[in-house]
């Protein structure tokens, strides 16, 4: 099987700089006690995708189409001017997913991008916005989780009430510049853990924006890792295409 180019954060984070290019990864302590959801014993089968080139016009237009009407009243923001770079169909465990990509500068893997994963009936799985330095201090603990909730209720009122708040602590993400320069973008997590047994989070900035959100990740307890795959991180994206190291636990296994 050929490889396909693709597209938690968590609190203390470790940047990660992969090979062609810098790629970006977060890693925390806090999610290696995430254990107590059912174990994951392997990868689902995938979709076949091809997102070595940029869209074609049509294709974007769709991701365009699905991303606006998914985003619509959420309250999380895509950057004007940025453009789709690249659209993918994947897995998100066992359902398929599209994941969208938009950059300001065409696709740099490791630099400021919001992605999106949607499924098949336009539900968030997750969502980050990447855009550099955010100026002002970050919301204290009790405002993170009230701002946090308040967008929960917002975007999945009945998934929301199966929530619970585990922790909330600061968390720092590393991009890179076109010159090579990194910058921090830094938020406040708010970590729950849903009825289900799942994992849910929400990244809170300064400006009590909605930075990331992730919902349904499930936790690989027999290996002390996540088991969803993280189409929103560029240091797990590099080890699946096979142009950076595998990334160790708590990181989901980067596998073809």
């Amino acid at each position: 099987m050929s490889r396909r180019n693709s597209v938690v954060l968590s609190g203390i984070a470790v940047a990660i700089l992969a090979t062609s290019g810098a790629a970006y990864a977060a890693i925390s302590r806090d999610d290696i006690q995430a254990a107590s959801a059912e174990p994951v014993t392997g990868p689902p089968e995938r979709t076949t995708s091809s997102p070595t080139a940029a869209p074609t016009t049509a294709a974007a237009n769709d991701a365009r189409r699905r991303a606006t009407d998914a985003l619509d009243g959420t309250g999380l923001l895509i950057p004007s001017g940025w453009e789709i770079v690249r659209v993918r169909e994947e897995r998100h465990d066992d359902r398929a997913v599209t994941v969208i990509r938009y950059q300001p500068d065409g696709y740099r893997p490791g630099g400021p991008h919001t992605s999106i994963v949607l499924d098949a009936d336009g539900t968030i799985l997750g969502f980050t916005r990447l855009q550099g330095v955010s100026d002002g201090p970050l919301p204290g603990v009790s405002r993170a989780e009230e701002v946090a909730l308040r967008f929960l209720r917002q975007v999945a009122p009945d998934y929301a009430e199966g929530l619970s708040v585990n922790w909330v602590s600061q968390h720092d993400e590393i991009v890179t510049r076109p010159d090579g320069a990194t910058e921090t973008v830094s938020g406040m997590k708010v970590k729950m853990h849903h009825g289900d047994g799942l994992y849910a989070w929400v990244i809170v900035g300064p400006d009590e924006s909605v930075l990331t959100y992730e919902r349904d990740i499930t936790w690989d307890s027999g290996q002390s890792r996540r088991g969803t795959q993280m189409w929103l991180h560029d240091a797990w994206i590099a080890a699946y295409e096979g142009t950076g190291p595998q990334p160790g636990s708590p990181y989901a296994l980067a596998t073809s």
